[in-house]
C-alpha cells in the first residue's frame, strides 16, 4: 500500500480515518509527525519538496516501528535522487482506535508506552 498513489476522493477509503483531529501533522516533542491513518502519511509527503532541488518526493520504503509507536517512510527525490526519512507517530489514540476498529479481534497493540502528545506550540485549531 505504501507505493499506491492515493485517490483524490477519500470517502469510503479504508486508509482514511474519518475521525482525524486538529493534531494531524503536528510535531511531537521528539520531532515525529503525528499521523492518524495511513493515507495522511502519503498526504504529508505529497506536501513536501526536496530541500536540495525542490523536486517531488516519492516513498520508496516503509519501516514498521510499531513497537515504538512509530512508522518511518523513506523517500527519494525524483529530481536529484536525495534520500530522506520521515518518522510518523502512530502512538496516539486517534490512530490506535481507528486501527482497532479496522482489525477487530485481530488487533494487537504493539506499543505499550504512553501516547505522545503534540508539542505545545504546534497545536492547531480546526
Amino acid at each position: 500500500m505504501i507505493f499506491r498513489k492515493r485517490a483524490a476522493k477519500t470517502e469510503n477509503d479504508p486508509a482514511v480515518n474519518p475521525n482525524r483531529t486538529g493534531d494531524l501533522f503536528a510535531p511531537t516533542r521528539d520531532g515525529y509527525i503525528i499521523a492518524q491513518d495511513i493515507a495522511c502519511q502519503h498526504q504529508y509527503i505529497d506536501m513536501l519538496r526536496c530541500p536540495d532541488c525542490g523536486g517531488v518526493l516519492m516513498p520508496i520504503a516503509q519501516i514498521n516501528r510499531a513497537f515504538q509507536g512509530l512508522n518511518e517512510v523513506v523517500t527519494i527525490c525524483t529530481g536529484c535522487g536525495a534520500r530522506d526519512s520521515i518518522i510518523f507517530d502512530i502512538s496516539n489514540a486517534v490512530y490506535q482506535t481507528w486501527w482497532s476498529n479496522l482489525m477487530g479481534d485481530m488487533y494487537v497493540r504493539t506499543y505499550d508506552g504512553k501516547p505522545r502528545a503534540p508539542a505545545a506550540q504546534s497545536r492547531r485549531k480546526r
